[in-house]
């Protein structure tokens, strides 16, 4: 089966606006963990390539998470979204929590970061799912 390339379009948009609505919510909580301030965070991104990158990971994400979701067979929402919750937590949380550890990083860090790629890819999951690939 072939991907849906305006399903992995609009699924990284979407992770894309999660990330801005999730870090405008725990922008304070987020900044403290990494030792600095929201004010001096947000200066510090003002420039345009942090969304850049934001938005092309995303998309590869997207890409990735749709061929998984392909080979599993599962085109269902909730299947979609435990497929991208798990693979965020076992891929990105497993590989950020080690480095976390080992560079005295919070919990705190740790949480908020990995609780933005597990939902956000969550969130993926079911956009993929539910919209059909096309047959080759």
């Amino acid at each position: 089966m072939r991907v849906n390339w305006l399903a992995i379009l609009t699924s990284a948009i979407v992770f894309f606006l999660f990330g801005g609505l999730w870090f405008k919510v725990l922008g304070d909580p987020w900044a403290t963990a990494l030792g600095s301030t929201a004010a001096v965070m947000a200066a510090s991104n003002a420039h345009a390539y942090p969304y850049s990158v934001a938005f092309v990971m995303g998309f590869f994400i997207a890409y990735g998470l749709a061929r998984i979701i392909l080979w599993r067979g599962d085109l269902n929402p909730l299947r979609g979204a435990l497929i991208g919750f798990s693979f965020a937590l076992l891929i990105f949380g497993t590989g950020t929590w080690l480095d976390y550890a080992f560079e005295h990083r919070s919990i705190v860090l740790g949480l908020i970061n990995v609780g933005y790629m597990a939902i956000g890819m969550a969130i993926q999951g079911v956009i993929l799912s539910l919209w059909k690939p096309r047959s080759a």
